[in-house]
């Protein structure tokens, strides 16, 4: 924030200067260049309000997104949790029964084992 604060004084500074050189430097009356300067003054103020609005508006949009972003991962994570919750409960009893699988092929194992040692 400090940075955009900066560049805005920068660049309003920067147009009154560079205004004010090409004013007084330019032949032309006293009044002409006090109007010159109130226009160019006038323009500044929009276009600094625009600036300004422009601002306001970025926040606020960067605001929402973000908010959004969060309440999207949230869910995200939430649904990855339930799926993963659902994997397992899908997965034990095929597990059991591989393992059962297992222990009946290494009984069959020490019976052959048990067999051709005789």
């Amino acid at each position: 924030m400090a940075k955009t604060k900066s560049l805005l004084y920068g660049f309003a500074i920067g147009t009154i200067i560079t205004g004010a050189t090409a004013l007084l430097s330019a032949p032309k009356s006293g009044k002409d260049v006090r109007q010159d300067i109130r226009n160019g003054a006038a323009k500044l103020k929009g276009s600094v309000s625009k600036m300004k609005q422009n601002s306001i508006t970025l926040r606020e949009k960067v605001m929402f997104i973000s908010k959004e972003g969060k309440d999207a991962f949230k869910q995200a994570s939430a649904d990855l949790k339930k799926d993963i919750s659902h994997w397992k409960e899908e997965v034990q009893p095929n597990m059991e029964h591989i393992q059962e699988g297992v222990k009946e092929i290494q009984g069959t194992i020490e019976e052959t084992k048990s067999t051709v040692a005789k």
